[in-house]
């Protein structure tokens, strides 16, 4: 339990999947397939009984979808939300191929020789709107489109009746805290967009943050988090900024990154061939995004 009513039941990597407790029962994000048993299992330690009734998930990539099956089984009645182009996503069947490798390829990593889902069952039943606020029994959610980790991010602000602090659970976005002592960048589409999604984020007024796959952030004061997550992203994008103008193969740039983006801690939790990905599409899309002149 993090707070008396926010719980960590990731079955994978720790902080990737929290359950909201109360009359309604809500979930955020679903982890990936290979935890995906285990995960279900600790939400139904905690809910002793009680049904789970909806899914928010924050984006469509494999480590954050693909135990939507594993909740089905358990609750068959549970309504799974996303944006509208994850829901576009999880409707395509090369899509639902791709997300089985890399299902497949993180089971491999963990010594995981089969996985027992169906791709039928990985599906939203609804979508979501930017500015959408779902009242839940005592919740109060509101939906925020945060895109730049991905074009269907979204982050979500979690009230709850006679309590005074509001819970930002962010999107990757704005990055995801290794170690706990730095923060990786993940804009995936572009550094303008992730910023511009940060500053949405920062403008929401929550009292603690979430992030994706490390849970509440390390600082005690929520500006000095925001604070640090500005400063991490824009050293980030100096290392992929020089890194990108070096006359040296691809793969190479993204071994040298690797020092900083993909260090041993994070690796049974995380297959190289998810970091290539990642680290390709922020070096491609740096590369072609328009930067001020530097002065002389």
């Amino acid at each position: 339990m993090i707070r008396d009513y926010i719980y960590d039941v990731s079955g994978d990597w720790p902080g990737n999947v929290y359950l909201a407790v109360g009359e309604a029962n809500i979930l955020f994000d679903a982890g990936m397939a290979c935890c995906g048993e285990r995960m279900a299992e600790r939400i139904a330690s905690v809910l002793q009984g009680r049904t789970l009734d909806y899914v928010f998930l924050t984006h469509s990539h494999f480590d954050h979808v693909s135990g939507v099956p594993y909740i089905r089984k358990r609750w068959p009645k549970v309504k799974v939300c996303i944006a509208p182009h994850g829901k576009y996503i999880l409707d395509k069947a090369s899509a639902l191929r791709r997300i089985r490798e890399m299902n497949e390829a993180a089971a491999s990593d963990q010594g995981i020789e089969t996985l027992q889902y169906r791709d039928e069952d990985l599906y939203a039943d609804d979508v979501l709107e930017d500015g959408q606020i779902f009242r839940l029994g005592e919740w109060e959610i509101t939906a925020m489109e945060t895109p730049g980790h991905t074009r269907d991010s979204f982050s979500f602000l979690v009230e709850r009746e006679e309590c005074r602090q509001k819970i930002l659970v962010c999107a990757e976005t704005a990055g995801v805290y290794m170690e706990r002592v730095y923060l990786s960048p993940c804009f995936l589409l572009g550094y303008h967009m992730s910023m511009d999604s940060i500053k949405k984020m920062r403008q929401a007024g929550a009292d603690l943050l979430l992030f994706a796959h490390s849970g509440f952030a390390p600082e005690e004061n929520v500006e000095d988090a925001w604070n640090r997550c500005i400063a991490e992203h824009e050293q980030a994008l100096r290392r992929i900024r020089a890194e990108g103008e070096r006359d040296i193969p691809m793969e190479d740039k993204i071994k040298n990154l690797a020092e900083y983006y993909w260090p041993e801690s994070i690796r049974k939790y995380q297959p190289y061939q998810a970091y290539f990905v990642n680290m390709k599409s922020m070096l491609e899309k740096v590369g072609m995004e328009s930067w001020p002149k530097e002065t002389e």
